[in-house]
């Protein structure tokens, strides 16, 4: 039995993988996400349900909007760095709602464990080919442990690191800074190569149920 939502994952490998990266340019950004226009480079992708991704536009309190309802999509966003040399990435994030915390039906009959985050960010090191492409998934889970790593069991390259956890900072803004090298060589015991692209995703398809985040201030690629 393979869960639905388990593609997310490969999908997002897959639509950054290839020759497309070959000659790609590297970079580093701010995304302030409080314009109008903020997401007008993010490449939306869905994959079970349509979240809802708006963007409140205030210079100075604006951000992004996550609101899933039975929903998997997630936002994509192309870029090409190197963390060996710009290794930070930052951001700010504030849960609203966690998913329902109860186990769901698979779609083929027995029982899973909800595999549903109210806030997750990506940073995806491509390969040419997609199965060989390596994820680094920091997530604000309800209960394990923050600084938990462990490898997603639908699919061993994407490792979950727990970057904030529990309720206690429920409704409120959080900010978070990772070394991804450092991050990278402890997921998964080596040297990292490029970034490809980073990704954000707010997802409640396993459970059936809704769950709200806001994002802002997302900066990517400098060095500390």
């Amino acid at each position: 039995m393979v869960r639905p939502s388990l593609f997310y994952g490969l999908l997002f490998c897959a639509l950054i993988s290839g020759p497309y990266f070959a000659h790609a340019q590297a970079e580093k950004k701010q995304f302030p996400l409080n314009k109008k226009d903020s997401l007008a480079e993010w490449q939306e992708k869905v994959f079970r349900g349509r979240v809802l991704y708006s963007i409140d536009p205030d210079p100075k309190t604006g951000h992004l909007i996550a609101q899933s309802d039975k929903a998997c999509s997630g936002l994509l966003y192309r870029m090409q760095f190197y963390p060996k040399n710009t290794p930070m990435i930052s951001w700010q994030w504030q849960v609203v709602k966690f998913p329902d915390a109860q186990k769901t039906s698979a779609d083929q009959g027995g029982w899973i464990e909800k595999d549903d985050y109210a806030a997750r960010v990506y940073v995806i090191f491509p390969s040419w080919y997609f199965m060989h492409t390596e994820t680094l998934e920091y997530v604000w889970d309800e209960t394990s442990p923050e600084g938990t790593v462990k490898t997603s069991p639908y699919f061993n390259k994407i490792k979950i690191i727990v970057a904030e956890t529990g309720k206690k900072n429920l409704k409120k803004w959080v900010s978070e800074e990772r070394n991804i090298y450092e991050d990278y060589k402890k997921a998964f015991g080596k040297e990292p190569g490029r970034v490809g692209a980073i990704a954000i995703m707010t997802d409640t398809d396993n459970t059936l149920s809704t769950a709200e985040a806001l994002y802002k201030n997302l900066k990517v690629g400098y060095k500390k």
